[in-house]
């Protein structure tokens, strides 16, 4: 009775992240395609909020004794450069294209680095996962740039750009930092030091202008949400059914991120899409995947 009620906690846990993340790239292109913000505008509200929320606990902690070019990789990796990067590909192509190669090709570039630099082998299941998800990632891609050309072209490098900066970080804070959350409050409150300052420069207090029906969805989803609730969510799953099965719920984010811009924005993907999608899926699955050890 206790494991079932522990499998299904977990397995809510790992839905509610994988939810979460999945409307990442929805509300980001909501905001700078459809909303009236544009990208610097969403990057300060994510780093900013979320910055502000996670100060106390970094003060707390400190930074852990990492050296400064750690410090600086992990916020360029997912800090406010790697939200630059991403909204303004958001900005030119529809979320599925984010969905098909952002997640996926971070694996790829993460298993690489780590094979590369830090001379880790790789298993029989991660070169599977690999090849099928570039093989997913180049049937988006071919189907893309022959619909939509240049404009195509463009928004899929942003997107691989994206991906990189992911995996810059992800083997960074795994190698330097003590938590998952750790790593967040680095990073949140770093960029929101950094860039802070710049945006108002650039744009002054022109944000508070909008009227706030507008903002307090961002400020809520981009500023907690993402930054802070869906990792807490992960991490539940990992611990209350362990790494092997908790990892594979980010296999789940493509596809539902695009089935939640179907719905909410009205972006049908094409078959050719749809079927690299299950391709990227499913190597990430693959990937992903932890074989538990036995038990006795």
């Amino acid at each position: 009775m206790m494991q079932t009620k522990r499998f299904w906690l977990g397995a809510a846990c790992g839905v509610g992240s994988a939810l979460i993340w999945g409307a990442f790239p929805v509300m980001t292109r909501l905001s700078v395609a459809y909303a009236p913000l544009d990208v610097l505008d969403i990057v300060f509200i994510r780093y900013f909020f979320s910055g502000l929320l996670l100060a106390p606990f970094l003060l707390r902690k400190g930074l852990g004794g990492i050296p400064w070019w750690g410090l600086a990789l992990m916020v360029l990796g997912i800090g406010a450069p790697y939200m630059l990067v991403v909204a303004q590909g958001l900005r030119q192509a529809p979320v599925e294209q984010f969905a098909a190669i952002v997640p996926a090709s971070m694996i790829v570039f993460s298993l690489t680095i780590s094979m590369l630099l830090l001379r880790t082998r790789l298993r029989r299941n991660e070169w599977l996962g690999i090849a099928l998800i570039v093989l997913g990632m180049s049937a988006v891609a071919l189907h893309s740039m022959g619909a939509a050309g240049l404009g195509a072209a463009r928004a899929y490098g942003l997107f691989l750009l994206g991906g990189l900066l992911w995996a810059v970080y992800t083997v960074t804070a795994k190698a330097l930092c003590r938590s998952a959350l750790h790593a967040t409050a680095i990073v949140s409150v770093l960029s929101m030091l950094l860039f802070a300052p710049l945006y108002f420069y650039c744009k002054g207090l022109a944000l508070l202008a909008q009227p706030l029906p507008v903002l307090l969805p961002h400020i809520v989803y981009q500023g907690f949400f993402v930054s802070i609730l869906a990792l807490y969510l992960y991490s539940q799953a990992v611990l209350l059914l362990g790494p092997a099965v908790g990892s594979l719920f980010a296999a789940l984010v493509p596809g539902l991120a695009t089935v939640i811009a179907a719905l909410f924005l009205r972006e049908q993907p094409a078959l050719a899409t749809i079927a690299g999608l299950l391709l990227v899926m499913l190597g990430m699955g693959v990937a992903l995947f932890r074989a538990q050890p036995a038990r006795g």
